[in-house]
């Protein structure tokens, strides 16, 4: 076949057709895959730093999966501890109304010493005459009448400023306090208690209160003062010549009635009080106003009528005693007839003897003479039934049940913080990795927050003190459930820091990397339109030169 010859112009046309084609060629490459580096062949140095970079980046982001993971992890394990101390702290509610329902409630020490309930034969210790004064008072007055001087005044006095029929503060209301309640008006423990005589279990806290609420109204100008040194009660000595006394150290005496002493009178108001909660209350030392309000001293503004001080409270705060302001005065301190209840405090005697006939053939009926040893004797039976009916709780509605069963479900708590099969708070640790070397990483170390590890081991209570000792216990475990939080917290706070670092720093990778290797599309995209030009005009060319040698064969 003979070869065709070309004329210059058409080939120059052809090779320029060819090289335009090649360029469109590698430009649509480029806008469809968005790359103007697909192969090492396009550039060799900037398709492999770009491979460099990306391999890093996907290298990375595997470690941020794993990061993610420990991040839940540690937070499985905060908010269980969040939740584990919710339940710690109901659990120290529960230990502390426990406590609170078989203790005395206090207030710079005891306020509530709890009436006895009986002793031997269902005998009513109050029947000795000693907390009941003013059974004691009315039954020297029944015998006696005038003569039982002592009693018949405080059973005619009335609150200064009150009506003296009054129902709370009038006459017939008030009473000379037995043995036993002057014992609480200076404060004593029960079990302290180790000889009739003398001032063993006498504590001072209750008179301390009183005295500096006295003292307080008298500089405020009420007409009050603070305790005297020895007392008359109304509770009669071994014998008929005796009867029981108290000094404001809370020295127990038997002395002659025919002997003279001071005398202050006290009011029993029961179930007049409705506490919303103990701290709403009365308060032995608290003032007492006419309207059946209190409050602390400090507070008094003159707009109320003081009529004593609280000296005992009863242990559901509904009920309580209160003493006059001041002792009471008299004309004489052995005649009948020597009390003036219009003025009870402007006598010019400050003592006076029980009564005129205080040397009886027998003792007062419906009371029983309280020996030394009689005395000692009721208190340490008191005190064994305060053990046997207060603090043996595991044999009533205060037992630890509630408790333990707080405990089982915070222990359950703990073994359900696993995630992914790791449990930080069973002792379980866990490594996180923050680079592609392994070199950069944190170790989280579990800890062990069950209920043993944290020092809760007293679940039976035989005594108050195993109470307390659950409340210290429950108030150390909550310490180190909080310190173990922070710490988690701390672990928490790494990771994420780190996270977001490998986060940003793949952006910067893949960032790079683009800048390698991607195609800029307006770029191409104008190249791609002026190649067309050119390939257009390169066909037309073509054309022209084709024209041209047609032209020649027409001349044959």
């Amino acid at each position: 076949m003979d070869k065709i010859s070309l004329t210059a112009s058409m080939r120059s046309n052809l090779l320029s057709l060819q090289n335009i084609s090649g360029q469109v060629d590698s430009t649509q490459n480029r806008l469809s895959t968005g790359n103007k580096v697909n192969s090492a062949i396009d550039n060799p140095s900037s398709y492999y730093t770009a491979l460099s970079l990306n391999n890093r980046a996907d290298d990375l982001n595997a470690l941020l999966d794993s990061m993610g993971q420990a991040v839940s992890t540690i937070k499985a394990a905060t908010e269980t501890l969040e939740s584990a101390a919710d339940f710690l702290e109901q659990a120290k509610a529960v230990v502390s109304q426990a406590l609170e329902d078989i203790s005395a409630p206090t207030q710079n020490g005891p306020i509530y010493i709890p009436q006895p309930s009986g002793i031997g034969d269902d005998e009513d210790v109050r029947n000795t005459g000693l907390f009941d004064g003013k059974a004691n008072t009315q039954a020297m007055i029944n015998q006696l009448g005038a003569d039982a001087l002592a009693a018949t005044a405080c059973n005619q006095f009335y609150a200064p400023g009150t009506d003296k029929n009054g129902a709370n503060f009038g006459q017939g209301n008030w009473y000379l306090p037995a043995i036993g309640e002057l014992m609480e008006m200076v404060g004593f423990e029960v079990g302290g208690v180790t000889d009739g005589r003398g001032t063993s279990g006498s504590n001072g806290e209750n008179a301390a209160l009183i005295n500096e609420t006295l003292l307080a109204l008298k500089d405020k100008g009420i007409d009050a003062d603070s305790l005297a040194y020895r007392y008359w009660s109304s509770s009669e000595g071994g014998t008929n010549a005796f009867g029981w006394g108290c000094c404001n150290d809370g020295e127990r005496f038997l002395t002659f009635k025919s002997g003279s002493g001071p005398v202050r009178s006290f009011n029993f108001l029961e179930n007049k009080f409705n506490p919303t909660d103990l701290s709403s209350a009365p308060q032995i030392g608290d003032v007492m106003y006419s309207d059946l309000t209190y409050g602390s001293a400090d507070d008094y503004d003159g707009s109320k009528t003081a009529v004593g001080v609280i000296s005992w409270v009863s242990e559901d705060g509904k009920s309580a005693k209160i003493i006059s302001l001041k002792d009471l005065t008299f004309s004489s301190n052995s005649t009948v007839g020597n009390f003036d209840a219009d003025n009870p405090y402007g006598g010019p005697e400050n003592t006076c003897i029980i009564s005129v006939t205080s040397r009886l053939s027998e003792e007062i009926a419906g009371l029983d003479g309280i020996h030394q040893d009689d005395l000692l004797a009721i208190f340490q039976e008191i005190a064994s039934r305060d053990v046997e009916n207060n603090l043996q709780i595991n044999n009533n509605d205060y037992d630890s049940s509630q408790y333990t069963s707080i405990l089982n479900q915070y222990n359950s708590l703990i073994k359900d913080a696993s995630y992914k099969g790791v449990n930080l708070l069973q002792k379980q640790d866990l490594s996180v990795t923050f680079n592609e070397e392994g070199t950069a990483g944190l170790d989280v170390i579990g800890k062990d927050a069950s209920s043993t590890a944290l020092g809760l081991t007293t679940l039976g209570w035989n005594t108050k003190e195993d109470i307390e000792k659950s409340i210290e216990e429950l108030t150390n475990a909550i310490n180190e459930i909080r310190a173990m939080s922070s710490e988690f917290g701390n672990y928490y706070n790494i990771i994420t820091t780190r996270q977001d670092f490998t986060e940003n720093l793949v952006n910067v990778l893949t960032e790079g990397a683009d800048k390698l290797t991607l195609a800029d599309m307006n770029e191409e995209s104008a190249n791609m339109l002026a190649l067309q030009t050119r390939q257009q005009l390169a066909i037309n060319s073509l054309s022209l030169a084709s024209q041209a040698s047609q032209s020649i064969l027409k001349l044959f």
